[in-house]
C-alpha cells in the first residue's frame, strides 16, 4: 500500500470495521462510495451551526445557509469545467432526476413523430428507461448504437444512425459495466452537426477522472454526489445556459417562481427555477466540499489510480480458465471496475461467498438488464474501485473466488436447511413442459433472477405437474425444485393462497441476506396462480356465448 493511499484510508473511518469478523474490503464503488470525513463533519457544521432555509430569510443564519447553498453550485460547476457557475449547474437529487429533468424540460414538450432519439446498447436504466418512455409518449423514433466485440460503442454504427431527424443522443461517458469510455466528443460533433443535443450520463465518469463539459461538448451533464465521496440525495445537471432558459420547469411550487397571481406564474432565474420547494441544502453544501476534497487528490491522480487497480484486476482474473470478463480487455484504459463471471457460480451465491469474508462486491444486472442480455449472461458480478482501494485488497477478493463451486456447496449446506440443500444437490422437476396451461417467468421478482415455471393444470384445477427452467442463484434454483414437488396434487387455488409456505418449510434456516432469493420463486408461482384463475372466467364466459 502506498504511502499516499494509507492516508486517505484514515479519513475514511468505516473502512475500519470488520464484516463477519473480516476485515471490509468494499469494492462496490460503482454503486456508491463512501464519505471523507471532512464531507460528512459538513452535516453537523450545518445543523448546529447555521441551519435555516435558503432564500427570502430577513436574517443572520438563512443568509449564511443562503451563501454557502449558492457557492457550492458555483463550486461544483467550476468542477466540471462549466463557465458558466451556477447558473449552469441545477442541484437534484441523482443522476436519474438529472436526466429526467431534460426528459420533462425538453424533450415531452418537443419532440413528436419523425423526431428521433440515438442512444447505445450499454445505457443504465436511467437513461434508457427514460428515452424509451419519451420515444413512447412523444411518437419519436428510438435508435440505439451497437456495441464491438471488444465492449466500445460502434462509431460507424453511430455515424449511420446520427441523421438530419435526431434530435437528441445520449450516451454513458462510462459505461458501469464495461468500465469502457465513450468518445463524448466525437458523438458531440455528430449531434452537433446534425442540429441535436447531446446528454451525457456522468455518473460514473464525474467521481472517477477530469471532466470538462465544454470541451467535450456536452449540452447535458447529469451526475450523483454519492459515487463521488459526497452524501446520497444530491446530484447535478450542467445544462448550457440558452438551452436552460428555453426549457419548462421540471417541478413547480415555491422558490422556482418569480411572481404569482390567481391566474397566471412567472419563473425564477437559474438555477432556481428547476429547484422547486425547500433544497437539499446541507446535502448540497456537502457535495461542494466532495468536489473540494477529489481536486485536493488531484483527478488526474484519481484516474490513474482507478485504472492501475483495474488493470491489476482484469489481468489477473483473465488469466483463469473458469473466469469471464467484459469490456475491454487488458492493457486498454477503463475506469476503475471489472465485471466478471466465475463458470458455475451464480453471481449471487459468489457475492454471499465474499460477504462471508467481509468483501463486498455488486452482483446482478447493474441496472442494464438490455446490456446483459446483449451480452447473453443473466448477470454479472462487479469489483469496482476508489481512491482508497489497493491491490491487496484485490489478493482477497482473487484468493475468496477461488473454487468457488466447492465454496457455494458448503455455503449452503452450511448455512441453509437440510431441504433445500437437498433440493440443491438434487433437484427435481428441471426442464420446461411440452403444453404447459400456465406459464410464468421470473425476470420480475425483485431478487432479479432469471428462471421460468411450467405447470399443468387438470380440469378440476389440481396441478398435475410443475416444472422449472432457471438461471437463477443456486438458492432460487433449490427453492423452485422444493416448489414444484410440494404443488404437485395441489389446487391451483392452494398455489393462489403461498404466502410464507417456503419459509415454513426451511423452518426459517437461511440467511435474512438471501430472503429475496428464498421468497422470490414463491412470489412467483402465486402470481401464475391468480393469473390462470382470473382468466378461468373469461375464458368461460367466451366458451358459453351463443
Amino acid at each position: 500500500m502506498s504511502p499516499q493511499v494509507a492516508r486517505i484510508r484514515e479519513e475514511f473511518p468505516v473502512l475500519d470495521r470488520e464484516v463477519n469478523g473480516e476485515p471490509l474490503t468494499y469494492l462496490d464503488n460503482a454503486a456508491t462510495t463512501h464519505t471523507p470525513r471532512e464531507v460528512y463533519e459538513v452535516f453537523e457544521e450545518f445543523y448546529a451551526g447555521y441551519n435555516a432555509n435558503v432564500h427570502r430569510g430577513i436574517h443572520e443564519l438563512s443568509h449564511e445557509a443562503s451563501l454557502a447553498y449558492e457557492d457550492a453550485h458555483d463550486r461544483v460547476a467550476e468542477f466540471v469545467g462549466a463557465s458558466g457557475g451556477r447558473e449552469e449547474m441545477i442541484f437534484t437529487r441523482n443522476t436519474t432526476e438529472s436526466i429526467n429533468l431534460v426528459a420533462h424540460g425538453l424533450a415531452l414538450p418537443e419532440f413528436g413523430p419523425g423526431d428521433v432519439i440515438v442512444t447505445t446498447e450499454m445505457e443504465h436504466h436511467a437513461s434508457l428507461v427514460t428515452w424509451q418512455q419519451v420515444a413512447k409518449r412523444t411518437g419519436a423514433e428510438l435508435r440505439f448504437v451497437r456495441l464491438t466485440d471488444d465492449g466500445h460503442v460502434d462509431v460507424a454504427h453511430a455515424k449511420s444512425l446520427i441523421d438530419d431527424d435526431v434530435a437528441l443522443v445520449s450516451v454513458p461517458h462510462v459505461s458501469n459495466v464495461l468500465g469502457a469510455i465513450t468518445p463524448v466528443r466525437t458523438f458531440a460533433d455528430l449531434a452537433h452537426d446534425a442540429g441535436a443535443v447531446l446528454v451525457v450520463d456522468g455518473a460514473q465518469s464525474a467521481p472517477t477522472r477530469p471532466v470538462d463539459v465544454e470541451a467535450m461538448g456536452a449540452d447535458f451533464f447529469a451526475f450523483s454526489g454519492h459515487k463521488m465521496a459526497g452524501p446520497t440525495g444530491i446530484g447535478g445537471l450542467y445544462g448550457r445556459k440558452e438551452l436552460l432558459e428555453g426549457m419548462e420547469p421540471f417541478l413547480y411550487g415555491g422558490e422556482m417562481i418569480q411572481h404569482v397571481t390567481f391566474d397566471r406564474s412567472t419563473w425564477n432565474g437559474l438555477p432556481w427555477k428547476f429547484e422547486a420547494g425547500t433544497p437539499p441544502i446541507a446535502e448540497g453544501i456537502a457535495l461542494a466540499a466532495a468536489v473540494e476534497y477529489l481536486d485536493d487528490l488531484g483527478m488526474e491522480w484519481v484516474r490513474d489510480h482507478e485504472n492501475r487497480l483495474a488493470q491489476y484486476a482484469l489481468e489477473r482474473l483473465s488469466e483463469r480458465d473458469d473466469v469471464e470478463t467484459y469490456g475491454p480487455g487488458p492493457g486498454e484504459e477503463r475506469t476503475g471496475l471489472v465485471s466478471f463471471n466465475v463458470d458455475g457460480v451464480h453471481g449471487h451465491d459468489l457475492s454471499s461467498i465474499l460477504n462471508g469474508r467481509g468483501i463486498a462486491v455488486r452482483a446482478g444486472d447493474h441496472c442494464t438488464q438490455p446490456l446483459h442480455d446483449r451480452l447473453d449472461v443473466p448477470g454479472s458480478v462487479r469489483a469496482s474501485f476508489y481512491v482508497y482501494n489497493t491491490t491487496e485488497e484485490i489478493d482477497r477478493l482473487l484468493d475468496a473466488i477461488d473454487d468457488a463451486e466447492v465454496k457455494v456447496d458448503a455455503h449452503l449446506q452450511d448455512r441453509y436447511a437440510d431441504r433445500l440443500y437437498d433440493h440443491h444437490r438434487d433437484p427435481q422437476n428441471t426442464g420446461g413442459l411440452a403444453d404447459p396451461s400456465l406459464v410464468k417467468s421470473s425476470e420480475e421478482t425483485t431478487c432479479g433472477d432469471d428462471g421460468e415455471f411450467h405447470v399443468d393444470v387438470a380440469p378440476d384445477g389440481t396441478i398435475e405437474t410443475v416444472g422449472f427452467e432457471s438461471e437463477s442463484c443456486a438458492v432460487s434454483r433449490a427453492v423452485a425444485s422444493l416448489i414444484s414437488e410440494y404443488l404437485q396434487g395441489r389446487t391451483v387455488e392452494e398455489a393462489a393462497e403461498m404466502e410464507g409456505e417456503v419459509a415454513a418449510m426451511l423452518d426459517g434456516q437461511f440467511p435474512e441476506l438471501r430472503r429475496e432469493c428464498v421468497v422470490g420463486p414463491e412470489e412467483v408461482i402465486r402470481e401464475a396462480a391468480r393469473d390462470h384463475l382470473a382468466a378461468e372466467p373469461a375464458a368461460e364466459d367466451t366458451i358459453s356465448s351463443p
